[in-house]
Parts: structure tokens; sequence; C-alpha cells
């Protein structure tokens, strides 16, 4: 399909005469300008000129509103009023876009040094700190979980840094340090999907968790009494609030740092062995 020439936008199929190059008289008009000026790369005059900065802030403003999918050159351009290729001039591609978006939404969120007292008050902090970045842009979690090859994003690293810093002298051994680090942004992203699935749920239907449960309740009537499911039949709105994510993640949180306490002091001869687990060296 054929796409506008100052925007990107695809333009609609068929029609008769010569084919449509331009979306828009606001982009027709300001083709006609650039050839007049006879400066394709100048923005109009009352465009901002484009940096780095500003492709990056479009496509994260882009995610929160449509989502992880809508993450493109193409629409970041669109929503600066600028030539796709304009781009790339500052961004080698989508991936970078990427990498420079998760950079940017980390770094919103910066680990206090040194942290509280304490490596389980550090860690719980960390977690938290994370957490809050996928509660304020939950496509985060979609575009770094689902992938085995996570962003070049030192503001993200910097995360597993401090938290190893934070288990360093405990007696961990290095690999176990890195682990435990990694295993919780795992569990976090993990709990953020299901955050990325409800937005994205609310944002299609119009309808929050708790509106939508509502419109369904003579349904889960239904299935409850369709099966024999004695413990669910007896969930009320205790157990509702306790199903939430953020409780979810609490929950998850201090079974893992359970288990981390568990580890330190372990004697080296009963540590986990790491050395024979797929991905390790």
């Amino acid at each position: 399909m054929d796409t506008c020439q100052i925007c990107g936008r695809e333009l609609p199929a068929g029609g008769v005469g010569r084919p449509r190059r331009y979306c828009s008289r606001a982009c027709r008009s300001r083709a006609y300008r650039l050839r007049v000026a006879d400066t394709p790369e100048v923005p109009v005059d009352d465009a901002a000129p484009l940096t780095v900065d500003a492709i990056v802030s479009a496509a994260i403003a882009l995610g929160d509103e449509e989502g992880a999918d809508a993450v493109s050159m193409r629409g970041a351009a669109a929503r600066l009023d600028a030539g796709v290729m304009s781009l790339y001039r500052h961004v080698a591609g989508r991936e970078v876009l990427i990498d420079l978006m998760v950079d940017k939404v980390f770094g919103q969120h910066p680990l206090p040094e040194p942290g509280p007292p304490g490596w389980r008050a550090k860690l719980a902090l960390s977690a938290r700190a994370e957490w809050a970045v996928y509660r304020s842009h939950p496509w985060v979690a979609r575009l770094v979980a689902h992938t085995t090859r996570p962003p070049l994003a030192p503001n993200l690293m910097s995360y597993t840094d401090w938290r190893m810093r934070a288990l360093d002298g405990l007696g961990l051994p290095f690999p176990v340090m890195t682990q435990a680090a990694i295993m919780l942004s795992t569990q976090l992203q993990g709990a953020a999907l299901g955050l990325y699935a409800e937005s994205e749920a609310t944002r299609h239907t119009r309808q929050s968790r708790e509106e939508w449960t509502a419109a369904r309740r003579e349904a889960i009537t239904d299935a409850l009494q369709a099966r024999d499911l004695p413990m669910i039949a007896r969930f009320g709105p205790a157990e509702y609030d306790a199903s939430t994510p953020d409780k979810i993640v609490e929950f998850g949180l201090d079974r893992l740092l359970d288990g981390i306490e568990a580890l330190i002091g372990t004697p080296a001869d009963v540590m986990p062995d790491t050395a024979g687990m797929p991905g390790t060296h």
C-alpha cells in the first residue's frame, strides 16, 4: 500500500486519475513549502527540530496511548509531523528506538545511592521501583519480557548491577548473585505482562477490570455451578483484592527474598550448582 510522502501514513486504495502522494491538505501544503525552499530536510516554520530525545519521547507517548505493537519509526514520525525517513538520521531503526525508550523510562526511576541499610530492604526498594516503571508504562514489559535479547539500556542494566552490589559480600557465588538479581526482574516482568494485557483489554473494551467482572457476574456464577470448584466458589471481595497485580507482586517479592535469605550463609558445597544449567558457562 502507498504511503504519504510527508508523514508516512498509509494512503487509501482505489480511485482514478493520478496516484495520491499525500494524505491531507496539510501534508500537500508542507511538501510545497519544502519544494519552494529547496531544503527537504529543514523543518517547516512552526515545527520543532528533530532530536533523538524528541523522537524517543514521541515513541513513549505512542506506546502509552496505543500499546507496544504501535511503537514504530513511522508512528513516531506521524506524532512529530515529520517524514519517516528524516527520523533515520537520528535513530537507526525500531530496535535502537526501543533501546532508547526503555533506557529513558528506567532513567526516570533511578535507584538511590547507597540506598537503605540491609540487602533485603535494598532489593525490595529496587523491585518496587521497577514495578513503578511497568505501572507507568505497561508496554515496557511487553517489549522487554518477550525476548531473550534484552534492550541495550544502561539505566535498565544499572538495576541488575545495583542489586548485585546489595548482595555482594554475603557469601553468595557471583553466578548466584547474577541469577538472583535477574530473577527479581523476571518475576516482575511476568506480573507486568498481565498488567499490560489488562491495560490493552481496558483500552479495547473501555471497561476496567472491576466493570468487566461486574458485567459478567451472572456468567461467572453459572461457570462455578457447572463445575465442582469448591475453593474458587469461596472467592469474595478479599480474595478478589488479593489477586490484583500489585498484591501478587508483593506476595511474590516476599517469597523470592525469603529464598535468597535461605541461600545466604549456605555452605559452598551445598550451594546450587549453576555450572551445568542451560545458558551458563
